[in-house]
């Protein structure tokens, strides 16, 4: 792909990939964020000159990602193939997948997705009117606080098993008291030992007391749902562990009860990723294969995304 000429964002082309699907251009850029710093991405275009409408892929997990991870959700070559990628390649969209900076939970880490959501609107390659975001996870958590911090740049988002909606729940919440006294003991587990971890990197960081409280006061998706104004679809699992259903809905619930669009699809038996429909990479906790009522979540719900971002980035 060859960058054009008087591109608002200063992008460094990296390399043209030789494993490109058919017909579709895969390259890896670099991305300046607010503060300047360089954000590996993978875009994914079809063939044509556009402008294409473009899908922004963020992954879940820890930042500081290599290009070969992050194209994982761009493209449904290399490892760890994605059904629901997969799809999106079949499309005529772009797809950019994009990597976020490390070490920043609760701090700029929406700012590398908002650098992603403007590269995209100053390429005349790709459709500033039709652009839509969508993350899993931790990926699921920074796509809804960029939905909040853009207003209506994007034309919709889409959140899967979004992490920690609500930051003070997470860090502070009592385990003995609804509604983390209704999880299963393996997720209390899980939350458990990740709520140490991050409250000591928090600490490390010099955010602890008032400051701490400030944090997760303009962080909380849940506390300011209602100024996402474009519409969300919400891909949850009463079966996931890392991300239960239960601590999702309080902010479906603020984003209804403010009159936004919102969808939601809710499986049973699922594990986390089940939006991605990924094989085995680390996202699920959960031992064993995938059962065929797995296995059919998955596909209902790479049908529902499909149909959401077919309504979303049509004209």
């Amino acid at each position: 792909m060859k960058l054009l000429a008087g591109l608002a964002l200063t992008v460094a082309l990296v390399s043209q990939a030789a494993w490109a699907a058919p017909g579709r251009t895969v390259t890896e850029v670099q991305i300046p964020s607010g503060d300047g710093l360089q954000l590996k991405a993978v875009l994914n275009q079809p063939p044509g000159p556009g402008p294409f409408p473009t899908v922004i892929t963020v992954h879940g997990g820890k930042g500081g990602r290599d290009f070969a991870f992050i194209r994982t959700l761009a493209t449904p070559e290399g490892r760890s193939p994605s059904p629901t990628v997969e799809m999106l390649d079949r499309s005529n969209w772009a797809i950019l997948s994009i990597g976020y900076r490390d070490g920043a939970i609760l701090g700029d880490e929406e700012e590398d997705v908002i650098a992603a959501l403007r590269y995209v609107k100053r390429n005349p390659s790709l459709d500033r009117s039709r652009v839509a975001l969508f993350g899993g996870s931790h990926g699921g958590n920074l796509v809804l606080r960029t939905a909040i911090r853009t207003g209506d740049e994007a034309a919709c988002v889409v959140a899967g098993a979004p992490w920690m909606t609500n930051p003070d729940l997470y860090l502070r919440g009592d385990f003995a008291r609804p509604p983390l006294s209704d999880m299963r003991p393996a997720s209390v587990q899980f939350m458990s030992s990740t709520r140490n971890a991050l409250l000591a990197g928090l600490t490390a960081r010099g955010l602890a007391g008032a400051k701490l409280d400030e944090v997760i006061r303009d962080k909380s998706i849940e506390r300011n749902a209602a100024d996402i104004r474009i519409p969300a679809l919400f891909l949850i699992s009463e079966g996931d562990i890392q991300v239960p259903a239960r601590l999702v809905e309080p902010t479906i619930a603020v984003m209804r009860a403010a009159g936004r669009k919102v969808e939601v699809l809710k499986v049973k038996e699922s594990g986390h990723g089940y939006y991605w429909g990924r094989p085995g990479d680390g996202l699920r906790i959960e031992a064993g294969p995938k059962t065929p009522e797995q296995l059919a979540e998955e596909e209902q719900g790479r049908a529902v995304i499909q149909a959401f971002l077919s309504k979303c980035l049509s004209r």
